[in-house]
Formats: structure tokens, sequence, C-alpha cells
């Protein structure tokens, strides 16, 4: 009776998960599976939707993953490590005259506290999942997400993703992510994001959205955080490189459709 109830409670928390990734998900691309199981998806949207051909301008980038393993025993993925995600050459990151965030200030720290260190700092919010395995019973638990602007690496700005969740367990990450121009292959900002392990690595994320949308005034100016164009051919493209903790990796891409304004 003991292992059914078990295995009831497990199937109950994993079908929890999988809905409520649903009904918040935003777009992502086809998954791409890796030798251990895992399926990862990657989605990215800059907003509006209708831009100009030639002009960088204002808007907002919307990035969401989703990650599933359906072999894994207890339906908990190989959690994920890094993260490396190439935008299309036409967009951009503005951050002069942006407050910066200390990523210490960050750790252990619900939102409410870090927004309280850091809320002249923030660029965008969003939600996220992660499945943590406690005894025989797999939690969903749901998270916040926080983005702050961070102090540069040399040059490079950096993009802190706060999460915190308290239900059913209470966890708080920091995700630290460079950016640098790369410019390549019709490429432009490229994004490297380190991911904490959740509970030494028997956790995983298996849904982030983030939507970075700060608009600001600087020297007299209306500035954004991003700058985008529609380019010729109305697409914009996104790759990625997602390496998980047992050192197996995946490579889903995302194309958005774009209009010219």
């Amino acid at each position: 009776m003991r292992k059914r109830s078990t295995a009831v409670g497990l199937a109950v928390a994993l079908l929890a998960a999988l809905v409520s990734s649903v009904a918040v998900a935003g777009p992502t691309g086809k998954p791409v599976s890796s030798a251990d199981g895992n399926s990862q998806a990657i989605g990215s949207r800059v907003l509006p939707q209708k831009l100009s051909k030639k002009r960088m301008t204002p808007a907002a980038l919307e990035v969401t993953t989703r990650l599933s393993n359906p072999v894994a025993a207890n339906g908990v993925p190989v959690p994920t490590t890094d993260v490396r995600v190439d935008f299309d050459r036409s967009t951009r990151i503005f951050t002069k005259g942006v407050p910066r965030c200390d990523a210490a200030k960050l750790q252990n720290a619900s939102t409410e506290v870090a927004l309280q260190k850091c809320g002249r700092a923030r660029i965008g919010k969003g939600t996220a999942r992660a499945l943590l395995p406690v005894g025989q019973q797999v939690f969903v638990v749901k998270q916040r997400v926080t983005a702050f602007n961070g102090r540069p690496k040399g040059r490079k700005p950096v993009v802190l993703l706060h999460t915190y969740g308290t239900e059913p367990i209470q966890t708080a990450l920091v995700l630290v992510g460079t950016v640098r121009n790369y410019y390549k292959q019709g490429f432009g900002p490229r994004l490297d994001v380190e991911v904490p392990l959740i509970a030494g690595g028997a956790g995983a994320l298996t849904y982030f959205n983030v939507k970075i949308d700060k608009k600001y005034r600087f020297k007299g100016k209306r500035r954004s955080y991003i700058y985008a164009k529609c380019p010729k051919n109305k697409r914009l493209k996104t790759r990625s490189v997602f390496k998980f903790l047992d050192g197996q990796v995946t490579k889903p891409v995302y194309r958005q459709r774009c209009r010219h304004r």
C-alpha cells in the first residue's frame, strides 16, 4: 500500500509539473534529445514583432526553455550546468546608465529581499519550475524569476537571473550570465550562463522563462536594455548549447518571424 501511494504521489507531482509548465510556457522550438534521454527546447522572442527594417529600435526579449527526460527513473532530467545562447545579429543590448547589482547580494535571498537590495537594477522578470526529489517523492517547485543588471566581468555585461520559490520547498538560485559580442555566422550577442546545481544535482530546472523589457532615461534620452530590427528575410534566429551534469549536450535552435514597420 505504501509503495502504491508513493507511486501515485510521484505521478501526481510529475503531472503537476507538466500541466503548470504548459499553462505558462512561452513558445519554444523543436526539442532536441541527448544520449542521456534529456529533451531540451528553447524559444526566443523579440517584441514587438513589427520592427524597423534598418534602424535598431527599443524592444523586449523573452527567452523560454523546457527540459524533460521521459526515460529517467523518477522523471527528473539530468540537470543543466551551462547554457550558451547566440542571438540574431539584428539584436543588441545597451547597459549604459543602468544601475548594477552584486551577485552576492542575491544569494539565499527571497524575491522581496532581492528587490529591496537591487530593485533599481531590475531589468525583467519571469517564472520557473524545478523538480526536486525528496525521499521517494518528487516535488514541483514553482519559482519567481527576477532579472538584474550585474557588474560587468571585464568589459562584458552581466545578467543576473534570480529565482526563488517557497512551495512546497524553499529554493533560491542565482544564474550568472555573461554577454559578449560574437557577431559571426549571422549572430550577434552571445550569452553564457552558469547554472547552479539544485540539491547537489539531484534536482533540475525543467522550465525557465524570463522577459527582459527594461526602459529608462539616460543623458536626457529614452533608452532600452534591448534593441532590435527586422532583417530583410524577416527572420530572427537563435541557437544554443545546453551542457548537462553528465557531460552530454543538446543544441536546440529557434526561429522567429518578424514584420517590417
